[in-house]
This record gives C-alpha cells, structure tokens and sequence, in this order.
C-alpha cells in the first residue's frame, strides 16, 4: 500500500475547508473547559499568558465551513467573554486580575482579534455571529468604563453598515451590539462618568443612526416592501430597541442629542409602523416604546441603575410633540386600523369569558391616548375646543375597547374599562387611574356635572369603587401597593383621597350606581337605569358650533341636585383599631364585633366596605409606622386617611 505524503494530505484537507482542524490536532491539545473551571474558581490555569492568547487568538478566524471548528471558535469566544465579564466583577484573586487582564491586552492588542471579531458580524452561521457580537460588546464595556476610549474600527464598521441599511445579520449584529454596549455603561458604577461617556459614542453615531432612521422606517406604510419580511421585521425590531436605549439614557442622564429625540420628532413614522407590512411582534414593540416614552419609563424591566437628578430643557417640548402627533393620528382614525390579534397563550391555563385580545396591545394604547391627552391639556387655557377634542378621542377609545371586546358585556358602564383593560397589571392600572385622575381634575374645570364625566369614562369614584371591589376591598392588599415602588399607587391614593375629602356627595352618587351584586354592574334604581344608559356608547355628539353637548336629561338628574346625607349609607360607629394590637386580618372582626344588627346590614353597602377598607388600612399604616417599619414618613397620608373617618361620622 502506498502512503500519501503529509504536504499532499494537507493540500487534500484545505480543498474541504479543513486545514485549520488538522493543524489545530497537530498543537498541542487545549482543553478551554480546564480554563473555564479554574476561572470559576478564581484561579489560573498552569499555561502561561501569551500562550493561551496565542491559542483562543488561533481559533478564531473568518466564517469557516466546517462544523467542527465552528464549535471550537464559539468555545473559544465565550471563554473570553466569561474571562472579560470575571475582569469587571473584581471578584478574582488580585493575582488571577493580572494574569487574565494580560490575557485580554494581548488579545485585543498584539493579536488584533477586534478586526476578526467585526468580520463575523455578517457571518451566516448565526450563532458564531451573535457570541463574537456579545464577545465584543463586553469588551468595550470594559475598555470604555476603564479607559473612556471607544474603539474606530468598531464604531467605523457599525456607521458604515448602519449607513448602508441593509437588513440582515451584519445590521442586526452591529445594532445588537450598539444597544448592549449603552446598557452596559448605563449599568456601570461611576454614574458622573457615564454622561461624558455616552455623549462620546452617541456624536460618533450620530450622523449613521439618523441615516439609518431615515431609510429603515417606511414613509409610506402602504408601501409595496422590497425586501423580506422576516428579516426586515427582525432588524426593526433591533433598531426599536436601540431607540428604547437612547430614550432611557435620556431621561436617566438628562442627556439629550438629536438621535435621542428621533422618536418624539419622529412619532407619526413610528405610528405608521403598525399599518406597515411587518411582523406582528414588531408592532406591538412599537406600542410598548411609545407607552413608555410619555410615562418616562423606558428601560424600566433592564436594571440600569440609580437615575441621576439632571434637567432636560427640551423633554416638555418634546413630549408635547408627541402627544400632538399621537391625538393627530387618533382623529384620523388610527385606532380604527390598528390591528390587535386573539390572545393564545395563557400558560397552560383557561380563559374564561371566550376569546380575549391581545392584552399587552390594548393597555399600551389605551395608556398612550391617555397619557397623550395629559400632556396635551398642560398649560392650556380651559375652552370648548380643548373639551371637544377630549371628548372625541376618549369615545374613540371607548369604541376601540368595544370592538375588541374589552367592554363586551350588555350593561357596562364607561368607567369600568380601566378595570377590564389593566386588570393584568398593576402599575399600568395605577398609572392609568393617576392619569384619568389628573384629566378630571382639567376637565372640571371646564364642564361641571357627573354626567360628562361617566360618558368619557373619567369618574374617579367609580375608578376607586371598582379598584377595591376587584380587590375584595382587602386592606392589605392596598398596603403591599403603599410600600412597593413598582406602582404610583401612593400618588394616586392621594390625588383621590383628596377628592373625596371635597366631594364626597360624587362619591355616594357613585355607590348608588355600581352596586356589588354577584360581580355584575347593575343599578339600583329607574333613576341610574337612565344615567347608565345615557353614559354608554354614541351619547357624546358635538352641535354645529363645535361645542360638546352632554347628555342632557342626565345631566339634570345627576347634577341637578346635592345628595343629602339620607342618601349615604349609614355607618357603624367602630371602635377605636388603635387600641388592639392584635394581627392586622383582625382588624376588620374587631370592628364588626361592636356594631349593631341595623348598623351590621349597612356595613354590607358599597360605601360602608370602601370606608371600612380605608380606615382598616390607616390602622395598619399607623401599627407598622410606630414600630418603624414603614419605609418611609406617611404623616401627610394618614392625615388624608383620618378625614375618611371623619366622612363615615358625618355620614351616621
């Protein structure tokens, strides 16, 4: 048998690509698992340095055909990853710091496996490209926090593909790339530093981002696409993410260039996504960036960091834009077009009622018209316009909400849509309830009685009645609200508690039309079968001089006179839950404990259970703040819940 000569098997094994395989089995065997066990162990492993920046720099090279080494590359690239992200924990021995910092400066120095590293950004093989994508970007993490410097060959590869908008892996790499390394200075610990760094990269990709802007969003949402899409809609969506990034690094940093206010400038191109030819997902992502635009929540769920106090001179005037372009978009029937698709999932479980929408679609429009409205009646001067506009965008929502079956049952009334659409989560729910809250406060101001307000589904009584029904009025509940920081729940129960203070006839006018029987909404009387049926659909209609004309007949039965105390429930006369130190689930037994039997059937009304819940919840407030619990100074809402007590006296 004749031997082919070993020059001849390598020439053969480079003709299918796998001639770095068989010179990787000629060194010797490196088992980069060893390394990563000693690097979790914080120690370093018995090779040298340079020779193990020598052999991670071997294995990577361009997008290579074989399998195999393909394993490899990725092993390799995640080995220093893991060894960069170790380096900014500084959690290693400062022995083991040295040795794979001096690991890391050859690879990117000497080695130069930056410019390899920007190659694979268009590599086909989609999980090389994604690890180098992540390899790199934690790199410059490091290297910008430590240095301050950004690297040109990264910045110039990603203005160039960003220039050229082409959608594909290399844009998708260069923007995935981009968003993690602002999250990751936004996430560092030198929070006046971050301002400087940031303002640094965001001028080097100034110019590329607006481009890229300007030709990836579509003008024209009837546009016929010319290009695939899935891949388009993939690269949008990156981009969408990039646009949440910038928009958070301004409202944490006060930072404010002109890439950073792309999306109020720009709000009518981004609205035109959702009536564009893209995927669905890409859509809903356009919504949720707007959402949390006007609530200056972006970048809430991404851990990013305290927020520095600074000011941001063009954020009103900015949000204003937006605001304008959003209540422009719902008068020319946006909400009329906007697609919401079937909720599928629902983890295994079973949704009651039949089929339901898109939940996560419906609140984030829902927030952003409201939140829009807001903003738009800030600093007006009161007159009809400004009530007609209001009036007609809220029935546009009114109609959303019915043609989606949010408002699908017989006998709803407007303002139970905040609990049928946030019913899922809570601090949109509280946000929604604190927005509604300020648009009563303006729209008072223009129009008085009850009636208007039901009709645009702004009541704040009902809003209250309805919260605490759906929490089985359970005062411990609304404690966990008070102490938790994910909601503006304490904003709220303020803004409202304040209200009632002033109006408590609203309130009892309220509790005469919701009444709690078997969880239906149904009305006590003739005369609230009226008012409901003249707050529902179609009632708000404008005369020919533009003016909003409310619902007349009731109107007059709602406003016409003052509720006298006979029409409020007559409340118990609870003893003192200052004096009891036992559990807080107590609370309410005590109470009942002291009443009488006429007193006890009261009690059971709409009004006796909210004040018996907000009483219970200043016990509890009280108890923990006198064993310094609370986390903070309550003074101003225990007086608010001291005039609660006071109203449920007044009303006995």
């Amino acid at each position: 048998m004749h031997l082919i000569p070993w020059p001849f098997l390598l020439i053969i094994f480079s003709l299918y690509g796998l001639s770095q395989l068989f010179i990787m089995d000629l060194m010797p065997e490196l088992d980069f698992l060893s390394v990563l066990r000693s690097l979790q162990e914080g120690s370093a492993p018995a090779l040298s340095s340079e020779d193990l920046a020598s052999r991670i720099s071997a294995c990577v090279r361009p997008p290579p055909v074989n399998h195999s080494f393909t394993e490899i590359t990725c092993l390799s690239l995640s080995l220093t990853e893991t060894m960069i992200s170790g380096l900014l924990s500084h959690k290693l021995p400062p022995e083991t710091m040295l040795y794979y910092e001096d690991v890391i400066r050859r690879l990117f120095g000497e080695l130069k496996l930056m410019e390899r590293l920007v190659s694979l950004f268009g590599c086909q093989e989609r999980l090389l490209a994604h690890i180098s994508t992540k390899c790199i970007s934690v790199y410059l993490v490091s290297d910008i926090c430590k240095h301050g410097g950004i690297s040109k060959i990264w910045s110039g590869v990603c203005a160039t593909v960003f220039e050229e908008s082409v959608s594909g892996m290399e844009l998708d790499s260069c923007l995935w790339s981009v968003t993690a390394v602002i999250k990751g200075v936004l996430r560092g610990k030198t929070p006046h530093r971050k301002q400087d760094l940031l303002r640094n990269l965001f001028s080097s990709l100034e110019s590329s981002i607006t481009a890229l802007f300007s030709n990836l969003l579509p003008g024209d949402p009837h546009a016929p696409p010319d290009r695939d899409t899935s891949t388009f809609s993939k690269s949008l969506s990156e981009f969408l993410e990039l646009l949440e990034t910038l928009s958070a690094a301004r409202f944490r940093l006060g930072l404010c260039s002109s890439v950073q206010r792309l999306i109020f400038t720009q709000t009518q191109v981004l609205l035109h996504i959702t009536r564009a030819d893209v995927g669905y997902f890409v859509k809903k992502r356009v919504l949720l960036l707007l959402k949390r635009s006007l609530l200056r929540r972006s970048g809430e769920d991404w851990d990013l960091g305290d927020a520095l106090p600074e000011s941001d001179e063009c954020l009103s005037e900015d949000s204003t834009m937006m605001a304008d372009a959003v209540l422009q978009e719902v008068n020319a029937g946006w909400l009329k077009k906007l697609p919401v698709k079937e909720q599928v999932s629902y983890l295994g479980g079973n949704c009651d009622g039949g089929v339901q929408k898109d939940g996560v679609v419906v609140r984030a429009v829902s927030l952003i018209l409201l939140k829009s409205l807001e903003i738009n009646a800030q600093g007006k001067v009161a007159n009809s316009e400004l009530v007609s506009s209001m009036g007609k965008c809220l029935s546009e929502l009114m109609r959303f909400l019915h043609h989606h079956n949010v408002l699908a049952t017989p006998n709803w009334h407007r303002c139970c849509w905040v609990s049928a659409a946030f019913a899922e989560q809570d601090d949109d729910m509280m946000e929604s309830n604190n927005t509604l809250i300020r648009l009563y406060s303006h729209h008072r101001s223009l129009v008085s009685g009850e009636c208007s307000v039901c009709i645009w589904g702004l009541n704040p009584h009902c809003h209250f009645l309805l919260l605490l029904r759906s929490l089985g009025f359970d005062h411990s509940v609304l404690l966990d609200f008070l102490i938790s920081s994910e909601t503006c729940f304490l904003e709220y129960c303020v803004r409202y508690l304040r209200i009632l203070q002033h109006d408590c006839s609203g309130f009892y006018r309220s509790c005469q039309l919701i009444q709690n029987r078997d969880g239906k909404l149904e009305c006590t009387s003739q005369k609230t079968e009226d008012y409901d049926s003249s707050c529902r659909m179609d009632d708000y209609r404008e005369t020919s001089s533009g003016q909003a004309e409310l619902c007349s007949d009731a109107y007059r039965l709602s406003a016409g006179s003052e509720v006298k105390t006979s029409l409020a429930p007559k409340l118990v006369d609870y003893g003192s839950s200052e004096e009891s130190e036992e559990a807080e689930d107590t609370i309410s037994e005590g109470n009942k404990m002291d009443t009488e039997a006429g007193g006890k059937a009261e009690a059971e009304s709409l009004s006796g259970k909210v004040f018996e819940c907000l009483i219970d919840l200043k016990t509890a407030v009280c108890r923990l703040q006198s064993k310094g619990l609370f986390p903070y100074n309550p003074s101003s809402l225990i007086k608010l819940l001291n005039n609660v007590e006071s109203l449920k006296h007044d009303a006995m």
